[in-house]
């Protein structure tokens, strides 16, 4: 997977410039406050004699220079020096895994920086994933050194990325700590596993970015996908640094929002203009932040991807000064599967069993390494134990941009269990592809240290978080709501027994009854972000891109190239070590020094 993210962005981030002839690279140690050694590769700018200083570009990473520590390189021939860092217990560096506990770590690596002979004290940060939750971290320490981060998608909330509202997100969690550091997932994962609650859990502190918004005193640019796995938590990062940041830095945030994020296989469902904007969109925020080129007069600060099943109701970019004002529209559960908007005039309620053993099957949403996007929801949907609400067709577009979330209803029998939401677009072929899902586990319901038990015959209300979308439902079209207590291995599987995931009898299945009320006294429903396709006008990015960068010529051209350089280097399979060397290779080939 890592090897075509990263070609990917290569090409898509800043992959237009191929490292220069005479630079200078030398591998070096950075021993933290501890005494943990962990290695670093520094490139520095051609020409340079020993005397000249310079911004540094920063990137710490767990997955070595094979991987993404590179990417920043791609600044080296604008000035900057640009630094690799392996974090501890990965790749080069000694220690053990923090699992994104490096507070610590980033500051003494930025300070070790400031101290180099090339350095002019000031740093700026770079980071991909997992870099961009170890460079997100520089915000808990706010170092005097730090001048700017791009972070491209990354969380800012780790309890809610990876327990969001309680449910532990099994196949994000388990396959990325066992890809990335095999000889310590175990422990990795125990410990992840025994830190299952949050209030009171000083444990996920580190990697609560959120409520720290008015440590930031540097400019931001974010990248952002909404089938990412990182989707809302990287949107309301920049929400944060942009609205809630120290003055000097407020209002000096951009963000781009794609519909992939790591979800590269989801860009066969939205080919009109995706490819233009991953390529130039990121190229533009990364010059604009890094101070190369100020291009805020076309490029707007909030830039997103408008997606839709149909290329004439959507799929296109647009570009805003701040995200469009909406307005809550809600969408009513009703008897005999309807979906409406008007609550229901009496009293129902639809229940369904819900057998751990027979868990419903992930099928896409906001995944890693396993199935992702916008898939179709027929299969599930068929099933007795998933319940599923649809509006009449469509008469006109549905056009919503912002947060999503829903208000249910719910009682069941056993002392625990899950619910699962889905939305989907139903096409009128039947297809129903997937907008957005989530899941909440009803034992963290009140948020204390603690589980909570359900008792039986109670009904709760709960408020499950649907992330964020900009998305056109086009005429003809309908909108389905289904409800499960179960997606897996997207979510782990609850066994509706109240235990704990570290409890050697957590596995201990109890098969659950449980219901969603729909009445007028419990009128469960979903709520969306309601704007005007007036709110979101068309972007023509390639025009702006050309008029900004005269240097790249055409626009159309590049794109084609780059695209066919990806798809040549991800066919091929080159290892690691070749990746970096061949796309340098044929960018030159093509005259890649445009500036």
């Amino acid at each position: 997977m890592f090897y075509k993210l990263v070609v990917f962005l290569a090409m898509l981030v800043l992959g237009v410039l191929a490292l220069p002839d005479g630079s200078r690279t030398y591998e070096d140690t950075i021993t933290m406050t501890d005494g943990t050694r962990t290695h670093a590769r520094i490139v520095l700018p051609s020409g340079y004699d020993g005397t000249q200083k310079y911004t540094t570009i920063l990137d710490r990473s767990p997955y070595g220079y094979g991987d993404l520590e590179w990417i920043p390189d791609i600044f080296v021939p604008f000035g900057f020096v640009t630094v690799g860092n392996d974090v501890r217990g990965t790749a080069e560096s000694e220690g053990e895994f923090s699992i994104f506990h490096e507070i610590e770590d980033d500051f003494d690596a930025g300070e070790w920086i400031t101290k180099q002979e090339w350095s002019n004290g000031e740093v700026f940060t770079f980071g991909a994933s997992a870099d961009g939750i170890t460079s997100l971290q520089f915000i808990l320490s706010s170092p005097e050194y730090l001048k700017a981060q791009y972070i491209i998608w990354a969380t800012t909330e780790g309890y809610q990325n990876i327990y969001p509202q309680g449910a532990y997100r099994q196949s994000l969690a388990d396959i990325w700590i066992r890809s990335t550091v095999p000889d310590q997932a175990d422990e990795c994962l125990d410990v992840v596993r025994e830190n299952e609650w949050f209030t009171g859990n000083d444990w996920w502190d580190t990697l609560q970015i959120q409520g720290h918004y008015e440590s930031i005193k540097n400019p931001m640019a974010w990248w952002c996908g909404y089938y990412d796995i990182f989707a809302m938590p990287c949107i309301s990062g920049f929400e944060g640094s942009q609205y809630y940041s120290a003055e000097g830095a407020r209002g000096k945030s951009l963000i781009t929002i794609d519909p992939l994020g790591h979800c590269q296989s989801a860009a066969d469902f939205f080919q009109p203009h995706l490819i233009a904007g991953r390529t130039l969109l990121p190229i533009a925020q990364a010059l604009q932040l890094y101070g190369v080129r100020d291009v805020s007069r076309d490029f707007k600060a909030v830039t997103f991807y408008v997606m839709s099943s149909s290329d004439d109701a959507g799929n296109f970019w647009t570009t805003l000064d701040d995200f469009p004002r909406y307005r809550e529209a809600a969408f009513y559960l009703q008897e005999g599967g309807v979906l409406s908007t008007s609550a229901s005039g009496s009293d129902g309620s639809t229940t369904y069993v819900h057998d751990p053993a027979d868990p419903v099957p992930s099928q896409g949403g906001n995944n890693l390494e396993i199935p992702c996007g916008p898939l179709d929801q027929q299969e599930v949907e068929a099933r007795d134990d998933n319940i599923v609400f649809t509006t009449p067709v469509l008469e006109e577009d549905l056009v919503l941009s912002g947060p999503m979330w829903a208000k249910l209803f719910v009682s069941s029998d056993a002392v625990d269990t899950d619910f699962m939401v889905k939305i989907s677009d139903v096409l009128p072929s039947g297809e129903s592809r997937l907008l957005m899902d989530n899941a909440f586990r009803m034992r963290w319901r009140e948020m204390k240290s603690e589980p909570t038990n359900m008792e039986a015959g109670e009904v709760y209300e709960i408020d499950i978080s649907l992330w964020n979308t900009s998305y056109v439902f086009p005429a003809g079209n309908q909108l389905r709501v289904s409800i499960s207590s179960s997606n897996y291995p997207r979510f782990s599987i609850n066994p509706n027994n109240g235990r704990m995931l570290k409890d050697e009898d957590f596995t201990q299945n109890v098969t659950a009854t449980n219901t969603i009320y729909h009445s007028s006294e419990y009128a469960s429903r979903i709520v969306l972000p309601k704007v005007s396709r007036a709110q979101l006008p068309e972007f023509h990015l390639i025009e702006a891109f050309e008029k900004n960068f005269p240097e790249f010529g055409n626009a159309k051209e590049v794109i084609s190239k780059f695209g066919h350089i990806a798809d040549d280097l991800v066919e091929r399979s080159l290892p690691k070590k070749d990746w970096r060397r061949e796309f340098a290779s044929r960018a030159n080939k093509m005259g890649g020094k445009w500036f």
